[in-house]
């Protein structure tokens, strides 16, 4: 006898493999979707700090390490031979250098006995013009380096002197770097038939520093 197949069995054996099909389909899609997943990455980022340092390059140097009037006379104003020069130069300074000058005595002084040549004159002026018969010592100063500029107290000329103090002047200044730039400073003196004899010493000081 013939054996039929029953359509609901028909159905079901479909019915399941369509299930079956269902099943593998969406598996496979999940496994896609998985793999799809795990290629993509977020981007990182790492940073590198990087430092440098750069100083101001500042100096000067002076020299000869001295000089003399000899033997001063009231009847002419004195210059000391040999002149000074200092010498300067500034490097990453952005605004410039100034060279600096003081003294020590505010004047030319002798211990034996106590007295002082004041600078420039008795009444301590910023300059005076020297005349033999009056006390008086200060300095000039003058430069041929481009870009130094001599401050107007010592940029004399003739018997005009710049005074000095115990405190630091400006003598010259830059606005830019320079590069062994020159300041010729000349000393120069008178005094009075009262002035006392004996040895007269000063010690000038300069300085290098940069441009505020």
């Amino acid at each position: 006898m013939k054996e039929k197949i029953s359509p609901f069995i028909v159905f079901g054996f479909f019915g399941a493999l369509a299930s079956i099909l269902l099943i593998v389909l969406f598996g496979t899609i999940g496994v896609e979707e998985v793999i799809l997943s795990d290629s993509v990455s977020a981007a990182t980022t790492s940073n590198v700090a990087v430092t440098a340092e750069v100083t101001v390059s500042i100096g000067c140097d002076s020299s000869p390490g001295s000089t003399a009037f000899g033997t001063l006379s009231s009847t002419v104003t004195s210059t000391a031979s040999p002149n000074a020069s200092t010498t300067m130069a500034c490097a990453n300074s952005g605004t410039g250098c100034v060279l600096y000058v003081k003294d020590a005595n505010a004047g030319l002084a002798t211990d034996t006995p106590s007295h002082t040549i004041p600078s420039p004159n008795a009444a301590a002026d910023a300059s005076t013009t020297l005349v033999a018969g009056t006390e008086g010592y200060g300095i000039q100063a003058t430069t041929t380096s481009a870009g130094l500029t001599i401050d107007s107290r010592y940029d004399q000329t003739g018997d005009i002197v710049g005074g000095l103090s115990l405190t630091d002047i400006i003598i010259a200044s830059s606005t830019a770097d320079i590069t062994d730039a020159e300041v010729i400073v000349t000393h120069m003196a008178a005094i009075s038939e009262a002035t006392p004899p004996g040895i007269y010493e000063d010690t000038i000081t300069y300085s290098c520093l940069v441009n505020d």
